[in-house]
């Protein structure tokens, strides 16, 4: 079996603290409660950030490494008895480290919370001198605790495993699906240099190294956006370069304004209900039209009836040839001034704002979609952009988000992208090619291996034209 790669704090000497004790300890499982620690905490960070995470406003949390987390034994063997022993050890003052030539001192390599009965449990944290050390990595040889850590860290909802989008986590292979460690390893150690956040730090080595031992987590949102989130989506771009399918390298298919297309799709009024059960098959019309969905699209076409054909024409037109938010750069430069401009950009880009047409287009998509999905209040400056094209369509556009709340605009339109960006063209791309290419989703884009993708768009724009009679622009991107 694979060696397991494991994230410790570089102060730590694993040997040196089993040396001291080597009857009560194994280094493997050693590695492993130090490990479970850093990786339940990376996961914290990743978790929480997605919670408050709006569509498109990501508000950075940190402080993570400050939390406690519980460390489940393993309970494979007598061997591993001892592990609330072992727990309570590293929790006392039992490593001696030098604090100078002259000067040592004994530390804790454990905290722990203060246990009150039937209130909390037994949960752990690194100590205090060896926390936010810089991480290295290490390597479990032990099959046991390997087997052990994939099977309670990896998740896959019952959507994805037994479920309508099974074919997604076949290709979640850790044989196939492979990462280049050392090289991954060695661009994060790079960025926390850049920009030290310790959190952001931890929880970058925790998704390279998840996705080198093969340690997935599968999630579908199915009552909010329709997608499915996977290692890949949460893993940041810069890191894609390294990934490879059976040492393949992957290209994704990206939608050119994916969601403004299927809006014009929406308000031409040619993909209505009895359409929809027509495209897709009846488990699909059900999880997309029962319920809100169903309710939300009749109020949709209540709502835009008789809407000015020459808006309908632009956005349609707009949406087809994907420069629809290249429409509103010049109006961006009239009401924000460079500052605001640089600080828009910089928020959500790592790169410094010099004020380029691609950074400046950056800027508009993400505020124009800011303001059609928030409330009928907020981004004032965007509504008065987007008015100055489509003045009729923004006052719908907020009368329905007043009528049936803000954030049913974007659950309608993201379920019914994510429904045909999954359930048709990522079905039939997987039916005509799953013994030679995989597919995987990326929010609105697709991804197979370089050598397949130009089939993979083929495919996209067949099912379009099939069905919609029409298609977005599309754009091949290979990882690199």
């Amino acid at each position: 079996m694979k060696p397991l790669a494991v994230l410790i704090p570089e102060r730590i000497d694993i040997e040196g603290i089993v040396n001291v004790n080597p009857s009560l300890f194994e280094e493997d499982y050693l590695r492993y409660l130090i490990n479970m620690i850093v990786i339940k905490q990376g996961r914290m960070i990743e978790n929480h950030e997605f919670q408050i995470e709006s569509y498109f406003e990501k508000k950075p949390y940190y402080g993570s490494s400050e939390r406690y987390v519980k460390i489940e034994s393993l309970k494979k063997g007598s061997q591993y008895q001892k592990h609330k022993q072992l727990c309570e050890y590293l929790c006392q003052d039992n490593v001696m480290v030098n604090r100078s030539r002259t000067r040592t001192k004994l530390v804790s390599v454990f905290e722990r919370i203060l246990y009150i009965p039937e209130k909390n449990s037994f949960e752990y944290r690194i100590g205090a001198y060896y926390r936010k050390s810089k991480l290295k990595i290490e390597f479990i040889q032990d099959n046991q605790i390997i087997k052990a850590i994939k099977w309670n860290e990896s998740k896959c909802d019952s959507e994805l495993k037994r479920g309508h989008y099974k074919f997604f986590q076949k290709y979640f292979d850790q044989n196939k699906l492979q990462i280049d460690l050392p090289k991954a390893v060695k661009l994060c150690e790079l960025r926390y240099e850049g920009h030290k956040q310790y959190d952001k730090y931890v929880k970058e080595m925790t998704q390279i190294t998840n996705i080198y031992n093969g340690i997935y987590r599968l999630t579908f949102k199915k009552n909010s956006l329709g997608r499915i989130y996977t290692n890949l989506t949460q893993l940041p771009k810069v890191y894609r370069r390294f990934v490879s399918y059976n040492d393949k390298k992957l290209s994704e298919m990206d939608i050119f304004n994916s969601v403004i297309f299927f809006m014009g799709v929406f308000l031409g009024n040619t993909l209505d209900k009895e359409s929809i059960a027509d495209l897709f098959n009846k488990d699909i019309y059900h999880n997309i039209l029962n319920g809100d969905s169903s309710y939300l699209l009749l109020m949709f076409y209540k709502s835009f009836e008789n809407l000015s054909q020459k808006e309908v024409q632009l956005i349609q037109q707009l949406g087809k040839n994907g420069k629809f938010y290249d429409e509103f750069i010049f109006l961006f430069d009239e009401y924000f001034t460079c500052e605001e401009m640089r600080d828009l950009y910089e928020k959500d880009n790592e790169d410094n704002y010099v004020g380029t047409n691609e950074q400046k287009r950056k800027v508009s998509k993400k505020q124009v979609l800011a303001m059609l999905f928030a409330k009928s209040t907020q981004y004032l400056k965007e509504q008065e952009i987007f008015k100055m094209k489509f003045p009729e369509l923004l006052d719908r556009i907020n009368k329905f988000k007043d009528e049936v709340g803000h954030d049913k605009l974007s659950y309608l339109l993201f379920q019914i992208e994510a429904c045909f960006v999954l359930d048709v063209v990522a079905r039939i791309f997987n039916k005509k090619y799953y013994r030679i290419a995989p597919v995987y989703t990326l929010h609105d884009c697709l991804i197979t291996t370089s050598d397949y993708v130009n089939d993979l768009q083929q495919v996209f724009n067949e099912c379009f034209i099939e069905y919609l009679g029409c298609g977005p622009k599309t754009e091949i991107n290979e990882w690199q």
